[in-house]
C-alpha cells in the first residue's frame, strides 16, 4: 500500500502462499501494550500475524503484502448456525462434528472449522485465505473481558484504513468488514470495539 500514512515494514515469517482474492476484511486486537512487542516476535519468526499494525498514537504499519496470505483468521465458527440460517442437512453435519465423541473440544472446533474452509464465502465467515486482517495495539483486560479502549488515533486510521480498502477491493462496508471475537474462536470482545466506531462513528 502507497501512502505517507503507511509505514511498510514487512515480514516474510507471516507470508503463507498467494492471496489471489479478497472477499473481507477482519479487524483484531494484539493483547499487547506497544506495537514493539508484535513486531519484535516477527523479527524473531512468529507465523501467525495480519496484514496491518495500527499502534496506540494511530501509526500504521504494513506488516505483509496485500498479495500474501496472512494466518490471522484461526478457527471459524459455523456461519450457518450462529446466524440460524443452517438447512436441516448442513446443521446435522454441524452437530455431529461438534459432537463427536472421543475428541477433545479443541480438535472437534478445528474439525468444524475446516469444514466451513469448505465453503465459499459469505456461506462462510473470512478465512486466511481470502481476507485482509488489521492489527490494533490493545491489551485485553480479564477484569471485564474486553480490551482496553482504543485511542482516537486508532478508531481514525483503523475507518481510514479499512475505508482505503474496502473501496480498493469494492467490498460492502456494512456487510465484508468483520471483529475476529464474532467469526473465530477467540475472546468474543475482540474487534468489536472497532466495528462499532466505524459502523456508527461511537
Amino acid at each position: 500500500m502507497v501512502d505517507k500514512s503507511v509505514e511498510v515494514k514487512t515480514y516474510p515469517s507471516i507470508e503463507h502462499g498467494a492471496l489471489l482474492s479478497v472477499t473481507s476484511i477482519v479487524l483484531h486486537r494484539t493483547d499487547s501494550s506497544t506495537a514493539a512487542s508484535v513486531l519484535n516476535a516477527y523479527k524473531s519468526g512468529q507465523k501467525t500475524g495480519a496484514h496491518f499494525l495500527i499502534e496506540k498514537d494511530g501509526k500504521i504499519y504494513q506488516m505483509a503484502s496485500l498479495e500474501r496470505i496472512c494466518w490471522h483468521v484461526g478457527i471459524l465458527q459455523p456461519r450457518c448456525v450462529n446466524e440460524s440460517t443452517c438447512d436441516p442437512t448442513e446443521l446435522k453435519n454441524i452437530n455431529a462434528l461438534l459432537h463427536q465423541k472421543g475428541l477433545s473440544f479443541s480438535k472437534r472446533a478445528k474439525n468444524v472449522s475446516s469444514h466451513e474452509n469448505t465453503k465459499a464465502y459469505p456461506l462462510r465467515y473470512p478465512a486466511n485465505s481470502d481476507s485482509v486482517g488489521i492489527e490494533v495495539v490493545g491489551r485485553f483486560l480479564p477484569s471485564t473481558k474486553d480490551y482496553e479502549a482504543p485511542t482516537q488515533s486508532q478508531l481514525f486510521q483503523t475507518k481510514w484504513l479499512t475505508q482505503q480498502l474496502v473501496d480498493h477491493y469494492k467490498l460492502k462496508l456494512l456487510s465484508d468488514v468483520y471483529s475476529h471475537g464474532a467469526i473465530a474462536r477467540k475472546e468474543a470482545t475482540e474487534g468489536a470495539q472497532l466495528l462499532r466506531y466505524i459502523f456508527t462513528g461511537a
